[in-house]
């Protein structure tokens, strides 16, 4: 078939549909990448770095898959206070801080299906659908544009609710340098009281306010 001004048309916005959600992925797939080290840790205070770094390292070259795996394990998985707490009397400060999202069995099982369905998509995109399309197709074009503006939408609504746990998260890590600010953790510094301080930062929704879920 050859081509005509109407599907050189449509081919030029479904190349810029194309541009646009593969770059969604990349941030989608950055935004996880730079969350996960941040979303849990602990430690003492010359530990806690290191392990920030150990986990960066281990995600640097993470396929988006596994990330989205060590994100809901983060995030919907046990607390770090949810941990035995240890009766040894330690040598110095020791530290647990994790971000928690509080929702049911139910919508955290959502929650993965719809990023997982979303990251199969991705694959497909890169691997069949642009191999698949007929570009001197108005038809097959437009099919395909509108399947993108569908999908451009859920990947906003996973980057948008993501934005909002790393609010969250800046809040919590706020609320844990004023700790160290403290006058108890003065005390603590001075060896009046040495045990393990937990910060944790649970969020409750409604579903009102919840990452795109199909």
């Amino acid at each position: 078939m050859q081509p005509t001004v109407e599907s050189q048309s449509a081919r030029d916005e479904l190349y810029w549909r194309i541009g646009r959600n593969v770059v969604n992925f990349q941030y989608l797939e950055a935004t996880l990448r730079s969350m996960i080290p941040a979303l849990s840790n602990k430690g003492t205070l010359t530990e806690l770095q290191a392990k920030h770094d150990e986990v960066s390292r281990k995600h640097k070259k993470a396929a988006l898959g596994k990330l989205a795996n060590s994100y809901h394990e983060r995030v919907y998985g046990n607390s770090l206070a949810d941990e035995p707490q240890s009766d040894e009397l330690l040598s110095e400060p020791t530290f647990a801080f994790s971000l928690r999202v509080e929702v049911t069995p139910e919508k955290a099982a959502q929650r993965r299906r719809g990023l997982v369905k979303l990251i199969a998509e991705r694959n497909r995109l890169i691997h069949k659908d642009l191999l698949s399309v007929d570009l001197n197709s108005s038809e097959d074009c437009e099919k395909l544009s509108a399947r993108l503006d569908e999908q451009y939408m859920r990947i906003r609504g996973h980057l948008d609710y993501l934005n909002s746990l790393r609010t969250s998260f800046q809040e919590m890590a706020a609320e844990f340098g004023r700790l160290l600010e403290s006058d108890e953790f003065l005390a603590v510094l001075r060896g009046e009281r040495v045990e393990l301080e937990h910060l944790g930062y649970q969020i409750c929704e409604s579903d009102s306010n919840t990452e795109e879920d199909a």
